[in-house]
């Protein structure tokens, strides 16, 4: 009979092993616990990834900040002008002048002002020029672009003259620092008791090398004035042709 107790108790024990050893196998097929773990390790965040991420996004605007172009800009200069002044109607009378020039402007953005003086001592006059540029292509003015200006020009001589104009200016970079750039100036037509009747055009072109915020530029450039006084049969034109060369800073 012990015998028997014995055997009885062996089979049980085997059955409920067998029975275990199935039960943790779907158990285990079931659920990968290597997987599940790995998962959450790679979407754990930790203060020293959020720490580097922090970095990596400061240096980032870092950069954009000194490769993006400013909103606000300037440029300083200046210029040596040498030219003659000629009667067209008269090429026998031909004078050689040289004249200063300086110019400063401000942009925000797209839109900007240009202040410019010149003095012309051989001559006996002095312009004092100011002028609204909207900037239509280009996102700096160190880079191409296509601008256009509306200004007042005021010459001091032994009468005073003030013309509006209109203007549009070109500027491209043939390569990453060397340009060409051009401008067409036209003076709207205006009347003094002195002068009469008062117009004319200037037209600029000319190269530049830009040293980071440092261009020298020489450009030509001829400016015709056409007066008619109404008790005179007859119009007088003045050119005036020429090499304007100087220095640009850029700020």
């Amino acid at each position: 009979m012990s015998r028997f107790s014995s055997l009885l108790l062996l089979c049980i024990i085997l059955t409920a092993s067998l029975s275990h050893a199935q039960t943790g196998s779907r158990w285990g097929s079931g659920i990968d616990f290597t997987k599940r773990a790995t998962a959450r390790e790679g979407s754990r965040w930790s203060l020293s990834e959020w720490l580097e991420m922090k970095n990596r996004n400061r240096m980032m605007d870092m950069w954009l900040s000194v490769n993006s172009p400013s909103p606000y800009e300037f440029s300083l200069g200046g210029s040596y002008n040498s030219f003659k002044t000629e009667d067209p109607d008269n090429t026998a009378v031909s004078d050689s002048h040289v004249s200063f020039m300086g110019e400063l402007s401000a942009y925000a953005q797209f839109v900007g002002l240009t202040a410019e003086y010149e003095n012309n001592s051989e001559e006996e006059f002095n312009d004092l020029t100011g002028m609204l540029n909207i900037r239509v292509l280009g996102n700096s003015i160190q880079n191409t672009s296509l601008t256009l200006h509306y200004g007042l020009r005021t010459r001091e001589a032994d009468q005073r003259l003030s013309q509006q104009f209109g203007q549009v200016s070109l500027q491209v970079y043939l390569t990453k620092y060397f340009g060409i750039d051009g401008k067409y100036r036209y003076f709207l037509p205006t009347s003094t008791d002195e002068l009469g009747d008062v117009e004319g055009n200037r037209t600029e072109a000319g190269l530049f090398i830009d040293f980071k915020a440092v261009r020298i530029f020489g450009n030509w450039y001829k400016e015709s004035q056409k007066t008619k006084i109404p008790a005179a049969a007859d119009d007088t034109v003045t050119d005036r042709t020429g090499i304007r060369s100087g220095l640009k800073i850029f700020f």
